[in-house]
């Protein structure tokens, strides 16, 4: 139940990291902020479909 919580919760805070990430790159006037914006973005996404895959290992594990 820890570990479940936990995912969700990592995933919230990664979820908003990355719209923050996403605001930061659309009110950029410089393009290394805009690329920092983006690659927040991107960090977040990767790390979300992470969970997600932890998600679905375990349940598989879990079934065996």
């Amino acid at each position: 139940m820890t570990d479940f919580v936990s995912s969700w919760g990592m995933g919230v805070f990664v979820g908003v990291l990355g719209l923050i990430g996403l605001f930061l790159a659309s009110g950029a006037h410089d393009g290394a902020i805009y690329g920092f914006g983006i690659g927040v973005f991107v960090f977040s996404v990767l790390c979300v479909f992470m969970l997600v895959k932890r998600g679905y290992d375990a349940a598989e594990d879990a079934r065996r």
